[in-house]
């Protein structure tokens, strides 16, 4: 587990649920560590939902996981943009039928977005932004 919040990342994610983006998050946390994540840092529980790995038995990049997110949340993997820091987990998200991209950093998520035509001014959302841990 992490020992801090990325603010400028967070700040982003915060700035998309205001927005009304359609945000989850898929997370290869073990249950009780993800929940202790989630009293450590409150932004944790923003999203609309979350798949925890510890809780459905399955690990990113595992297809399945992808599907099992997808159904549970009602998301169109097409029309559903998956942000992760590891090539497998973007890699696994693509072979779902996702867009996805790999997280270096705030600055190349905002441009990363902005190619999606996600970026703060729009009022009329076109892709599910669905957060990664």
């Amino acid at each position: 587990m992490v020992p801090h919040a990325y603010v400028e990342t967070v700040a982003i994610m915060e700035g998309l649920i205001a927005d009304g983006w359609d945000v989850t998050m898929l997370t290869n946390f073990a249950s009780d560590t993800f929940r202790e994540a989630q009293k450590l840092y409150p932004f944790l529980t923003l999203p609309r939902g979350v798949t925890v790995s510890g809780d459905v038995r399955l690990i990113k990049p595992d297809l399945a996981i992808y599907r099992t997110h997808a159904e549970a949340f009602d998301l169109d993997p097409g029309a559903t943009l998956f942000i992760d820091d590891s090539a497998a987990n973007v890699e696994g998200a693509r072979a779902a039928g996702w867009h996805a991209v790999q997280f270096t950093g705030a600055e190349r998520l905002k441009a990363d977005l902005a190619a999606y035509g996600i970026q703060p001014s729009d009022a009329a959302p076109s892709l599910a932004a669905a957060a990664m841990l």
